[in-house]
């Protein structure tokens, strides 16, 4: 088995470096190259072989995305020669590498003989390497989430199956308008794909696309036409009312441990807004008081890293207090399977139609809410009904963490009896015709 990683000549070193590149093969062989790239040590990650996203380093970029490529190189070279059934050395791959940097200054070191769909390929796994390492980050300059990458990787998987049937050869220039037409209508008719998966797929690869001309990596724009989009469905989430919370509140779960584990998770969720991921991290120390004695929850939250600050209701404390400031530990797919027993037996069995379009066909399917209970209702509950509480969007989006009002509403699920006594009720506190009509608009519009 070869291996390849890249060190610093003198890693204690107060003045820059050379990174050289070390290639080993079993445990005894082993060669060493030069990159031809300096770095200062302290701007080196020794764990990662990589230079750290500091702006004090120009070149990072530059030098990170070549150090990338060559280990590409090395493990594509590595596979040809077991598959050649030829002797893998030290050497042997040391030379290849060489000449791999040898024709092209690093800057447009190119995959030899590749075709414009490997390249395709190529620049996509780029993006997705760019976006685990910190390179390429979200729109507030922070490393992008676990579950986007995921999303990437999904994306990635469905291009190279399309790949292999269609007509056309896939190349960056091959991503327009036909290529968007064809690709979702293979999506809905021969996947069967939701039309919110659809939506989700052709966004991923605009973002890549622009990402990639914002590097310097393409110049054509043929993907930039107002036909290539998909347009979002809304999903008709449910929340659970507050009568609803309280029936489940109520149930006496002291036979049924793992039962009532799950219920109180959930409960803290729908009345701090908090996602699973968060919940699962608080403690003790997340705890604290205002000079008033009010106590709050302060945390960073792991999807965005942003701070966010909860204040703390008294049945989230006294669940708290009943495991010693540290919720159970439950994995997210057995919330989501157990929480549907507990909702269940509190009887949350309005029935509820749920419309999804599927293949190019619109679905009903009704349901008894119980079954459409997953832990992602808990923050939307938190939300609509503080809401219908009257609590300001604002202060509501500081705690979920929501950026821009748009994206928060969609959390907002109140039917048309909802908006009709929410319309009566602020059409209540106005006289004034005009102003009235601007919180009408606003209500309905929700």
């Amino acid at each position: 088995m070869a291996g390849i990683t890249f060190v610093l000549r003198e890693p204690n070193a107060k003045t820059p470096q050379k990174i050289n590149c070390i290639i080993r093969v079993g445990k005894s062989e082993r060669a060493k190259l030069s990159t031809g790239f300096t770095v200062l040590p302290k701007n080196w990650s020794g764990e990662k072989g990589r230079v750290k996203d500091v702006i004090a380093e120009k070149d990072k970029t530059l030098i990170n995305r070549v150090l990338q490529s060559i280990e590409n190189e090395f493990n594509r070279i590595e596979v040809q020669m077991i598959a050649e059934k030829k002797t893998v050395t030290a050497l042997s791959l040391k030379s290849h590498i060489e000449e791999f940097l040898k024709p092209k200054d690093p800057e447009t070191v190119p995959v030899p003989n590749e075709t414009p769909t490997q390249e395709l390929f190529r620049v996509i796994e780029q993006y997705i390497t760019d976006s685990e390492n910190g390179t390429r980050k979200n729109h507030d300059g922070e490393k992008l989430a676990f579950r986007s990458i995921q999303r990437y990787r999904t994306v990635q998987a469905r291009l190279l199956e399309f790949s292999n049937i269609y007509d056309r050869e896939l190349s960056l220039i091959a991503i327009d308008e036909v290529f968007h037409n064809d690709y979702v209508e293979w999506l809905e008719k021969v996947k069967n794909l939701a039309k919110n998966t659809i939506w989700k797929d052709v966004t991923t690869i605009k973002s890549i696309m622009n990402y990639l001309l914002e590097e310097g990596m393409i110049k054509a724009l043929p993907y930039r036409t107002k036909k290539f989009k998909a347009v979002e469905e809304d999903s008709d989430s449910i929340y659970l009312t507050m009568s609803e919370l309280e029936k489940i509140e109520g149930l006496d779960l002291s036979n049924n441990l793992r039962l009532e584990r799950v219920r109180d998770f959930f409960i803290v969720g729908c009345y701090t807004g908090l996602r699973y991921s968060d919940l699962s991290k608080v403690n003790k120390y997340s705890f604290l008081k205002d000079e008033d004695g009010t106590e709050f929850i302060q945390l960073i939250q792991e999807k965005t890293g942003d701070p966010v600050t909860v204040p703390v209701l008294h049945v989230v404390k006294q669940i708290f207090e009943k495991y010693g400031y540290q919720l159970p530990s439950i994995s997210n797919q057995k919330v989501n399977d157990y929480i549907k027993e507990v909702c269940q037996l509190a009887e949350i069995n309005e029935t509820v139609s749920k419309a999804i379009t599927k293949g190019g066909q619109k679905i009903i399917t009704n349901y008894e809410k119980w079954q459409l209970v997953t832990d992602h209702t808990a923050r939307r509950s938190f939300a609509t009904n503080a809401f219908k509480r009257g609590v300001s969007t604002l202060v509501i989006m500081a705690i979920t963490g929501h950026k821009t009002e748009k994206s928060f509403m969609k959390y907002i699920k109140l039917d048309g009896m909802e908006k009709a006594k929410r319309f009566t009720s602020d059409w209540s506190k106005y006289r004034d015709d005009s102003e009235a009509s601007k919180i009408i608009i606003k209500v309905l519009a929700s």
